[in-house]
């Protein structure tokens, strides 16, 4: 194919298509050179050889090469150093070595002619300029940082041998029911997962990408990946003897959770051994130990509800209800475990997690589906099992205490209930749980508080009682930190004074680091998916868990090399793992 000029319209219209896919990735990355390495590259704009079998390397890496460039206006050599540099730019460019600036200025002159060069330049301004207006531009890479290392024997390959340790440590047990004569084994499809899950790619995406990647000679295709992580989630069809004997079979999405968890328990139980082992001059955390539990969010953006005209040519047969009496339609399909947001006309999946609260090494302990009651359902008066929040902390504290012994539990007012007080204190552990300042008792003594002219805040001494069981009980009134105008309240499963409760409260704002966790899984860790299907969507998350402790693990099998603080500071981030971990989850056979 002939070039395009400067006066050919086709030009315009590969600008007009390179800005609109790069406007689409700055809202999944957040840097210009995950935005360029994941371009779809229209190679047959560019003539490359005469005689193409001559070139020694592919012609798309080149296109993204002089791409970046070009948007990050680097000069030859400073694009060479890059190369050879520990960020794995040339991986990500799709080269398997870094190339020297003799070979980019041979490409450069020969590779592509007059008119090509020019639309590369063109066609990094439009990068540059997009990416510029989403603040994606970073004068680093998104990887190892010099500033960050405070020791010069961590090498690439030390890097590589933590990740490589941390991997097989968290994902050594799952498996699934393959015939030993398959295509691929099930490696190569957690291979490819894990590769999904750090680049939010969805498993519909080319896998020309993974296999840039992947050391594998053929890799899965999309749809074979997906029928085999969906056997991995898989439970047991058999009936146990208690859904034998009483004839109640368990919810097929607790039999869902249960067969996923398992492994994922088994990998947590391999890195929480490795990080207290007596090898490290100091343990990643020690018993017992604060925890931290909380709820996230994935996205599910299909309606529950259908119209009428669908109605009538669709092959489903929908469900009338009533809301707010209005009737609707809704479709029979629609996810049980998707409901409505906080404050959001949005909807999702919901997932609970508990995690260690630790400076350095903030680990997952279990993962919990969380299913809520919709709308329609409570109107309509059906009877669903639901996960009440008392339950998910019941289960999230059982999961946890497989691995450790914890001493403290922060939770947010989000799980204000007298049970889920009640689960906690029956375990003996302490609790700093948020609470609603609707009570007029609470009002009360916010406004007492607010026309005192010595004290900004109050502690109570008082009790509950649920169940008939009774603990004491701290009220802690205190200024918002978010809203200083407004007024927060904590209660406490003890007496306190107020020395004890401010150093309570001061720990209590450490579960933000669970906040941290979540944004950094959805960032780095969850692949872009609109699958129904929970099995897929709970395995993902689960997958994206454990890549956040994988993560976590890496950095801390690290830290005897790095004099930062590794919470703040972590020498292999989180983006990074992407080209690491592709090449550490399995080793491809020989």
């Amino acid at each position: 194919m002939t070039t395009p000029d400067s006066d050919d319209p086709s030009r315009e219209e590969f600008l007009d298509a390179i800005e609109a896919e790069t406007e689409d990735l700055c809202h999944i990355h957040d840097h210009i050179t995950r935005i360029i390495t994941n371009l779809d590259i229209r190679e047959e704009w560019f003539r490359g050889y005469d005689d193409p079998d001559r070139a020694k390397f592919d012609l798309e890496p080149m296109v993204r090469l002089f791409l970046y460039k070009h948007a990050r206006e680097l000069n030859q050599s400073e694009v060479a150093r890059r190369l050879r540099g520990a960020a794995y730019v040339y991986l990500r460019l799709g080269f398997d070595q870094p190339i020297s600036q003799q070979i980019i200025s041979h490409n450069k002159r020969n590779r592509f002619n007059a008119a090509e060069r020019s639309l590369l330049k063109d066609a990094a301004d439009v990068i540059r300029t997009v990416c510029g207006e989403h603040d994606v531009i970073q004068s680093n890479e998104p990887a190892l940082e010099p500033e960050d290392v405070q020791h010069d024997q961590v090498s690439e390959a030390e890097i590589m041998d933590a990740v490589q340790r941390a991997t097989d440590l968290g994902f050594s047990e799952f498996s699934a029911d393959r015939a030993s004569n398959a295509t691929y084994p099930l490696e190569a499809y957690f291979e490819r997962q894990g590769y999904l899950n750090m680049s939010r790619a969805g498993t519909t995406t080319a896998s020309r990408r993974f296999a840039r990647l992947s050391e594998r000679k053929t890799v899965p295709h999309g749809s074979s990946h997906n029928r085999t992580m969906k056997k991995v989630a898989k439970p047991e069809s058999q009936l146990t003897f208690d859904e034998f004997v009483t004839g109640q079979q368990t919810p097929e999405w607790k039999r869902i959770r249960d067969e996923v968890l398992e492994p994922f328990h088994a990998g947590v139980e391999n890195i929480l051994d490795e990080l207290t082992d007596e090898d490290y001059a100091e343990a990643g955390f020690t018993e017992p130990v604060h925890a931290a539990i909380d709820i996230t969010a994935w996205n599910f953006y299909a309606s529950p509800f259908i119209s009428e005209q669908d109605a009538r040519t669709s092959d489903k047969t929908p469900i009338e209800v009533t809301i707010d009496g209005e009737e609707k339609l809704l479709d029979p399909d629609h996810p049980d475990l998707v409901s409505g947001l906080k404050d959001s006309d949005e909807r999702g999946y919901k997932f609970a997690t508990i995690t260690i609260i630790a400076e350095n090494t903030p680990i997952v302990l279990g993962v919990e589906p969380v299913r809520d009651q919709r709308k329609w359902e409570k109107e309509m008066g059906w009877d669903v099992e639901r996960t009440s929040r008392a339950d998910i902390v019941e289960s999230l504290l059982e999961q946890a205490s497989r691995h450790v012994d914890i001493h403290k539990v922060f939770l947010d007012r989000g799980f204000s209930s007298l049970e889920t007080r009640d689960v906690i204190d029956q375990r003996e552990q302490l609790y700093v749980l948020g609470k609603p300042a609707r009570a007029k008792v609470d009002q009360d003594h916010i406004e007492d508080i607010q026309e005192h002219e010595a004290y900004d805040s109050r502690i109570v001494h008082g009790s509950q009682t649920f169940d008939g069981r009774e603990h004491e009980m701290t009220y802690v009134y205190t200024p918002s930190k978010k809203d200083g105008d407004k007024y927060a309240v904590f209660t406490i499963n003890e007496h306190v004074d107020h020395h004890r409760a401010e150093a309570l409260l001061g720990q209590y704002s450490q579960r933000m680091e669970i906040e941290n966790e979540y944004k950094t899984i959805k960032k780095h860790f969850l692949p872009t998916s609109a699958s129904k299907d929970f099995r897929i969507r709970f395995l993902y998350f689960v997958i994206g868990s454990l890549l956040y402790n994988v993560w976590r693990m890496a950095n801390f099998i690290l830290r005897d090399a790095v004099d930062v603080d590794l919470g703040d500071h972590p020498p292999i981030l989180a983006g990074e793992l992407i080209e690491l971990v592709a090449f550490c989850l399995f080793d491809p056979p020989d």
